[in-house]
């Protein structure tokens, strides 16, 4: 990888850590513990388990379904266990940006439409939330 290219990925997950994810608290848990992570109005984000480490393998009917996670991570309220290091930006086949959370492609589902829904955690086996 060039310096300007090493420069540019630094500069944008620079970018990138300034508010728009967080780990959300599970109200009916009673638990102060972030039950899974999610963006900042309470929307899960998933993982894809065809994608390969830093690659996204989700695209055309796919991304409707499951629209990718590029958000602002600054203000994250993360659980123990996880980091801003954890978080990481790549570029897409078609030239979009779509964070990582340990190299793993962040998304959305499409029928999650209010905070703590978890209605793609599990689809086919393959989409999961992270807790």
């Amino acid at each position: 990888m060039n310096i300007k290219l090493t420069l540019g990925a630094i500069a944008t997950t620079a970018l990138l850590f300034g508010g728009c994810a967080t780990a959300y608290n599970d109200m009916n848990s009673g638990s102060n513990m972030a039950s899974h992570l999610s963006d900042n109005r309470g929307l899960a984000l998933y993982t894809f388990d065809k994608d390969m480490p830093n690659v996204s393998n989700c695209y055309n009917g796919c991304e409707k379904k499951w629209p990718v996670f590029y958000g602002n991570l600054d203000k994250l309220k993360l659980p123990a266990d996880v980091s801003k290091s954890d978080f990481g930006v790549i570029t897409r086949k078609n030239g979009a940006m779509q964070t990582t959370y340990k190299t793993k492609p962040l998304y959305y589902f499409f029928k999650d439409t209010k905070a703590n829904e978890t209605n793609g955690d599990g689809k086919k086996g393959v989409w999961h939330i992270i807790k």
